[in-house]
């Protein structure tokens, strides 16, 4: 079992819907249930694979081609953006995620899958459109931050979704951050992308993890240096908001890190006890042994919904 911040806020929010997504589903399994749970898995709100396509073009296309010294033009990455969008959209209209034997993998980078076509009354046009200029926003604000941009170009290496994975207590924590900068000379940096249309969203417990998961995972071969040498108050954070042009530097305390340590470990011993002593064998209990959300809205954005309304029954 692995830890994070994104499941740990799953599993304050509903258990159930923690199991379904961290031990329950499964593409390769041969049972219907769990295949179709990975599946549902997979759905997104528009306005969150609006993000995640931002983070794809940005991840990689854009910082790969910095970091390799080339030239990256605003107009080419507009259009590569675009025509990843209209090729998603295309995919997500179909809906797939039903049809016998189907892989995402199938549709490479293009597969999409969305929660309003699955739940609710199908896609919103005039919300599709909002996406578009919202995808379309973030690219042209990226390219405006010409400061960012030469302090990424100016690296000795840009790393981009590396999995960052160190023990805690009795569990494993992993962090992926955006991007990981390591200069020519200092500490390395981390920079996470944001595409919020109102203002900001604290994002210091998940960047103080993510300085912490640098320094104490084992260094992947690619990086330049080992982060191990520094401690998390020497990373440099950066939350970046790419709707708004807004840079906001992060700095990290010692009380901080013993904040996030405390969280983790609650959080961790409360996923722990959750499974009891089947905690190796988790996948293998049923979900309905696990409580549901107390409150109907969070079942409005659960993509196991269907899967956990068939138990009430």
């Amino acid at each position: 079992m692995v830890w994070s911040v994104s499941t740990a806020k799953i599993f304050d929010r509903c258990q159930r819907q923690w199991f379904y997504k961290q031990h329950f589903a499964n593409a390769r399994s041969k049972d219907e249930t769990r295949r179709k749970a990975y599946l549902l898995g997979k759905l997104q709100s528009v306005s969150g694979w609006r993000g995640s396509l931002v983070d794809q073009v940005l991840s990689f296309e854009v910082i790969p081609a910095l970091g390799r010294g080339g030239e990256v033009s605003e107009a080419k990455t507009l259009a590569s953006a675009m025509g990843r969008f209209d090729r998603q959209l295309a995919v997500a209209r179909q809906h797939r995620i039903h049809e016998p034997g189907f892989k995402p993998s199938a549709c490479g980078n293009d597969f999409a899958a969305f929660y309003c076509v699955e739940y609710g009354n199908g896609i919103c046009e005039s919300e599709i459109e909002q996406a578009r200029e919202d995808v379309r926003t973030a690219i042209v604000t990226f390219f405006s931050m010409e400061k960012l941009v030469r302090r990424l170009g100016a690296a000795q290496r840009l790393v981009t979704q590396r999995r960052l994975i160190f023990g805690h207590t009795d569990m494993k924590v992993g962090a992926m951050p955006d991007v990981i900068v390591f200069p020519k000379e200092g500490a390395p940096a981390i920079v996470d992308w944001k595409v919020h249309t109102f203002g900001w969203h604290d994002a210091w417990l998940q960047l103080t993890i993510y300085a912490a998961a640098l320094t104490r995972a084992e260094a992947h071969a690619d990086f330049p240096t080992a982060p191990s040498q520094y401690n998390a108050a020497d990373i440099g954070l950066l939350e970046v908001q790419l709707l708004t042009g807004t840079l906001r530097k992060h700095v990290v305390t010692e009380e901080d890190v013993e904040q996030a340590d405390a969280y983790i470990a609650r959080s961790a011993e409360s996923m722990l006890l959750a499974v009891g002593d089947v905690a190796d064998k988790a996948s293998e209990l049923s979900p309905d042994l696990f409580p549901a959300a107390r409150y109907a809205a969070a079942c409005e954005t659960c993509p196991y919904r269907s899967l956990c309304w068939e138990t009430l029954q």
